[in-house]
């Protein structure tokens, strides 16, 4: 007799292949299909491409849309025969979920499915398949795990009777004994009071930077996309991330010591719920004591109202409160007085090592690939694939090296200093992985960052007081008003150039191409404007001997920012500049004419006019001389002058030109952020608070994890104290000296502190030499930057080894 889930398969596998071969969904230009109509018509055609393309408005989209929903007919069918004549193939349901997977994936993004709405009710069908299936198939497992509950419930009522629920009033002793033990084991409590200590300090000293900050900006620099509000969104998110998963490790080293020290009120005969209340007044008083020791700590530092501190504990409530929550299995295990199951130790058997070898490396390429593509690098995403190479390379070379082990003469030799990897195989490897990944993070992403911005020189940003894109006709007015400020005013002919997207955020795309807002702004110029803008700010002649149709590209940020791309188009890896302002409405088919595609030659950065929207936009792209000409000549119109100002007086001058601002106010719709001409004491202002601000997050991120690392060690040997404990005993009763064990002890950790180390600093040198690439750094800037890395690495490694040094100590004074 089949079962319910077989017949459930059978239906639908059959109900979608009828759908597939009888009912015409596919929505052709002339005429409907089936979906095996229309890829057999396709298979048979003399052009198989053609077909789709043709006859189908969405082309390709068409083609994949189909095929995937022919592979999940495909496959339920199979599977249903196969049902149907008791045969069971392991493959062919892993092969139709996938197809699901992907089909769905298809459907929220595919045009194709947007046109053909009938088309939804296939995969709407095998979703329900799916979940029907899932349902069933967990339906045995779920009852037996409620009976078991019930029944541990019913266990819990009868010693919470005998035991735990006891009527009467404890004695005053009792109370005396309860301040006494938390008094006895009060170097437990000092690790969760140092924890809350850290997280609050960096939470109020980031509130601190936040309100300092946001009063030396003016109100536009903070909400456009470019200025402190991105800031703030992305430093603190990851510092939230990091001081929450920091605080979780800590929070559950705590627990585990209390664990180990509650047998005294199993004797003392303590009912649960005031045990439950002495914990959480213990861990409420221990982050009292960590935000009483902050406050006054940060008090003589930082002066702001009381409004800051209050926020920041009430944001380190809300982290305790989290951190609670995903320990809720160990606090109920310690209201129960109930030790942590043990776990049956088995050997890592690790099958195909070779092939998770090749995966991590696979995935590894990809994160480098990602990396090194300029519209999506230097972004945190990265460590999604990062995590996976790390952890197929490390599991598969661990596995590898463990079954090479085996076969080597010094099998016995090594056995002890590889027992975590024999023995707690996975443990071990995810502990190694998490290890990588938060040492690859500093060394390779926050501390380069934080010696790039040690790299920025504040006197080059900003070459002129003032820097201005005008019309012809005010020229005249703005040399009458340099000549009465005494200022030095230098004129340049440009041209608007536009990309047709200057906006970082993805778009999403619905039926049609949208119209790009904000399409992004830049500064054209010719080739000897180019050379003259050098030789005023002191650089030598750079001939770019541009060819016809080929253009250079400026980025104009410092070393602390990538080179941003000049259009961020997704369509499109080559950019789309026109000549020209933006346009607010235009036909997005004919976008080719529009935003042609144009060639870059070469790029570099520099900054030659100043650095302006942190590098998305304004940057200059230079045209040789005759396009340049013949681009003025074509479309005089858009022609403007650069004017460059410098004086001492940049107060006056700002209001002397106020005028721009309301002349050109009607071109600001397209862009806020674009203004007719910038003054360099804001901005500077700007660009320096926002660096700090950066690198004060850095620091705090580089601290966090650390200690995090610190944490995830000392998480290690706590819960496994019993177990080297009696490792050790082992080894004595075998008669192995105290000092061969101690040696015994170092090597074994020495794996998690070296392991982790090197295998960071090789993956961090990819990135780091990635990074050169994408910021465009010369032979002097690469000079001064290994010297800063390098005193970096140093200290962070020594600061490592203490810490790994100091979690060694407490383990061997534990087993030893």
């Amino acid at each position: 007799m089949k079962k319910p889930i077989d017949k459930i398969s059978i239906v639908f596998g059959y109900i979608l292949i009828i759908l597939g071969i009888v009912f015409p969904f596919v929505q052709g230009i002339e005429k409907e299909y089936t979906v095996f109509g229309a890829w057999f018509t396709s298979l048979f055609n003399h052009d198989f491409l053609a077909f789709w393309q043709h006859n189908f408005a969405s082309g390709t989209q068409a083609m994949v849309g189909s095929g995937l929903l022919l592979l999940l007919i495909i496959f339920s069918f199979a599977e249903a025969v196969g049902l149907t004549f008791d045969y069971r193939n392991m493959l062919l349901p892993k092969m139709k979920n996938v197809s699901l997977f992907f089909l769905m994936i298809g459907v929220a993004y595919l045009q194709f499915f947007q046109v053909n709405i009938a088309l939804l009710f296939v995969p709407g069908l095998a979703f329900i398949e799916f979940m029907l299936s899932r349902y069933l198939d967990g339906k045995p497992e779920r009852d037996r795990e409620y009976a078991e509950t019930k029944a541990a419930k019913l266990t819990m009522k009868e010693d919470k009777k005998e035991r735990l629920d006891f009527k009467g009033t404890y004695p005053k002793l009792l109370k005396k004994i309860i301040r006494k033990n938390w008094l006895f084991y009060r170097q437990d409590s000092v690790i969760l009071v140092v924890g809350n200590l850290v997280s609050y300090t960096s939470v109020v000293l980031l509130l601190v930077f936040y309100r300092s900050f946001s009063v030396l900006h003016n109100q536009e620099s903070i909400f456009n996309k470019t200025g402190l509000l991105r800031i703030f969104i992305e430093s603190g998110g990851i510092l939230g991330l990091l001081l929450l998963i920091f605080l979780t490790y800590v929070t559950g080293v705590y627990l585990s010591f209390r664990t180990t020290n509650n047998g005294l009120w199993i004797l003392l005969g303590i009912r649960r719920k005031t045990y439950l209340w002495m914990l959480i007044r213990e861990y409420l008083l221990n982050i009292s004591l960590a935000v009483v020791f902050g406050t006054f700590l940060l008090l003589p530092i930082v002066r702001v109202d009381w409004l800051v501190f209050v926020i920041a504990i009430l944001i380190q409530l809300m982290f305790s409160v989290l951190t609670l929550a995903f320990h809720q299995e160990q606090i109920l295990r310690l209201l129960q007085f109930k030790h942590k199951e043990s776990v049956d130790v088995r050997k890592g058997n690790v099958k195909y090592p070779i092939i998770w070898l090749s995966v991590g490396i696979v995935s590894l390429v990809i994160t480098f690939l990602w990396f090194s593509r300029r519209k999506s690098s230097e972004t945190y995403f990265i460590f999604a694939p990062l995590a996976i190479g790390l952890l197929g390379i490390v599991y598969g070379g661990a596995a590898l090296g463990q079954q090479l082990l085996k076969h080597s003469h010094s099998y016995y030799e090594q056995f002890l200093n590889f027992t975590d990897f024999f023995y707690q195989f996975r443990k071990s490897v995810s502990l190694v992985v998490l290890l990588i990944l938060l040492q690859v993070f500093c060394m390779g992403i926050l501390i380069p960052r934080i010696i790039t911005y040690q790299m920025t020189e504040e006197a080059t940003i900003f070459p002129y007081t003032i820097m201005a894109k005008v019309k012809a006709e005010d020229v005249l007015q703005l040399k009458k008003i340099s000549e009465e400020q005494n200022a030095e005013m230098n004129i340049f002919p440009m041209l608007p150039i536009t990309s047709v997207d200057g906006d970082p955020e993805p778009e999403m795309y619905g039926t049609q191409r949208p119209v790009m807002i904000i399409q992004g702004q830049h500064v054209g110029i010719s080739e000897d404007t180019y050379q003259l803008l050098r030789k005023k700010i002191g650089m030598n002649e750079q001939p770019l001997h541009l060819a016809k149709g080929f253009w250079h590209v400026v980025y104009q940020q410092t070393i602390s920012i990538q080179a941003q791309p000049i259009d961020w188009d997704p369509g499109s890896s080559l950019p789309r500049l026109r000549i020209g302002q933006p346009l607010e409405e235009y036909d997005t088919a004919n976008v080719d004419n529009l935003f042609p595609i144009r060639q870059i030659q070469s790029e570099e950065r520099s900054i030659l006019t100043g650095m302006f929207q942190r590098g998305l936009q304004e940057n200059l792209i230079v045209l040789s001389n005759k396009d340049f000409q013949q681009a003025v000549k074509e479309q005089p119109n858009f022609a403007r002058q650069l004017v460059l100002i410098r004086t001492a007086d940049e107060e006056t001058m700002v209001k002397e030109l106020a005028f721009l601002s309301e002349k050109y106010a009607d071109e600001r719709r397209w862009d806020e952020s674009i203004q007719p001409f910038y003054a360099r004491g804001q901005r500077k202002q700007n660009v320096v608070t926002e660096n700090k601000l950066e690198m004060m997050v850095l620091i705090f991120l580089v601290i966090i994890s650390q200690l995090l690392c610190f944490s995830l060690l000392l998480n290690k040997y706590v819960s496994e104290k019993n177990v080297w404990t009696d490792r050790q005993n082992l080894l004595g009763l075998l008669g192995i000296r105290e000092r061969d064990r101690r040696k015994l002890v170092n090597r074994q950790l020495r794996l998690f502190l070296l392991l982790p180390i090197v295998l960071a600093v090789g993956t961090s040198m990819g990135f780091i030499f990635t990074m050169f690439g994408l910021r465009f750094f010369n032979q002097v800037e690469r000079q001064e930057f290994w010297s800063h890395f390098l005193s970096a690495i140093i200290g962070y490694i020594f600061i490592w080894y203490c810490g790994y040094r100091w979690c060694g100590n407490q383990i061997i004074k534990w087993v030893i």
